[in-house]
């Protein structure tokens, strides 16, 4: 691991912990297990840079000391756990992240992208999108926003983030069904994602594990699989 590697590392180790609500330092090399009380009527399973913590109320802990990082990292483990405490929204993400800033693609000056800032160009997108879609992407949440725009000014793709823990963007992309695989995706993920790394932020890209579209988007632009993130509710 390089040193700005090794930096931004240590910077989203940091966020993680401060939004578990665990000390900086908690997220370790050997598996962390914290104790909380049951009336959050969660449990939290996070995996980053192979080091990893779980959070739960005490039955989930002395549960969880008995099974693997792999099996708490995927949604079947961790309903397991939880199986009879009325388990429910179970949830595994793949965490990517980029230290890097990504190269532009080549192109003439006269190809160059219209891109708008405008929040309402990217809600103009979402209704041209499934539910689904617009639901997973969450562009509603975000605070910056990139939307690639045809000479009709029509938005094709839009990619955004929201500044998270202080230190990081957190990016997502959504784009219209039938302008995928044109590059549209990667075009305005790349600007955005440099933008944020101009913001003096660190990339990071969360997405549901079965939605394979997002990261191997993400995987496409350069960003790299750290990690799982693992809930369930209970109760």
């Amino acid at each position: 691991m390089d040193a700005a590697t090794e930096h931004a590392a240590s910077i989203l180790k940091v966020a993680w912990a401060r939004s578990l609500g665990i000390g900086d330092r908690d997220i370790t090399s050997e598996r962390t297990h914290v104790v909380i009380p049951e009336i959050t009527r969660e449990i939290t399973f996070l995996n980053l840079f192979g080091a990893s913590v779980f959070l739960g109320p005490e039955w989930a802990v002395e549960r969880a000391a008995t099974l693997s990082n792999e099996a708490l990292g995927s949604e079947r483990g961790l309903l397991e756990v939880a199986k009879d405490r009325a388990a429910h929204r179970a949830r595994a993400e793949t965490i990517l992240f980029t230290p890097d800033y990504l190269p532009p693609p080549s192109m003439h000056p006269s190809q160059a992208p219209l891109i708008s800032r405008e929040r309402e160009m990217a809600e103009r997108l979402e209704r041209l999108c499934p539910p689904d879609d617009v639901a997973a992407a969450d562009l509603d949440e975000q605070t910056h926003w990139f939307t690639l725009l045809e000479e009709t000014m029509d938005p094709v793709a839009c990619a955004a983030y929201r500044e998270w823990q202080g230190f990081v963007a957190n990016m997502t992309a959504l784009t219209v069904a039938d302008a995928r695989r044109q590059g549209y995706a990667k075009t305005v993920a790349l600007i955005a994602t440099n933008v944020a790394l101009d913001e003096g932020l660190v990339p990071q890209w969360r997405a549901h594990r079965t939605n394979t579209s997002a990261w191997h988007l993400a995987e496409a632009l350069g960003f790299h699989r750290i990690g799982v993130l693992a809930t369930v509710s209970f109760g």
